[in-house]
């Protein structure tokens, strides 16, 4: 009995459908191309602001936020590591996006925390632990 749960384990493993914490993985890009899921396989990749609107969501580079109205337009793309720079610790891939008063909460890599405004994408680095 072991033997085959070791095996389903394995091949699901293979398709995708267990991450690296034994969660299954309902946020995964196929084929392991998106940079934050690859080493962060948790990762929280969009986040949508109930007040405006405004949906932001991590490009497939990990590094790239971009923020689109109810229409789906584009209102303003941004690269955060750019503009923050490289954390400390971790891979340098956003790993977390949270929405609240007008302001996404980002955290890059292991620890870094950026603020990036809704309205226009300016980005702010709070610090890192």
């Amino acid at each position: 009995m072991r033997t085959w749960v070791a095996i389903a384990v394995f091949c699901m493993s293979l398709l995708g459908g267990i991450n690296g914490y034994g969660g299954v993985g309902m946020n995964q890009a196929s084929g392991g191309e998106h940079a934050s899921l690859k080493y962060y396989p948790d990762a929280v990749l969009s986040a949508t602001d109930g007040a405006t609107g405004v949906t932001l969501s991590v490009e497939p580079d990990g590094r790239t936020l971009v923020a689109k109205d109810r229409s789906g337009k584009t209102l303003w793309q941004t690269d955060v590591l750019a503009a923050a720079g490289k954390p400390g610790t971790g891979f340098p891939a956003i790993r977390s996006v949270a929405v609240d008063a007008g302001k996404a909460s980002l955290i890059v890599g292991k620890t870094m925390t950026v603020e990036v405004d809704l309205k226009t994408g300016s980005v702010t680095v709070l610090g890192e632990n």
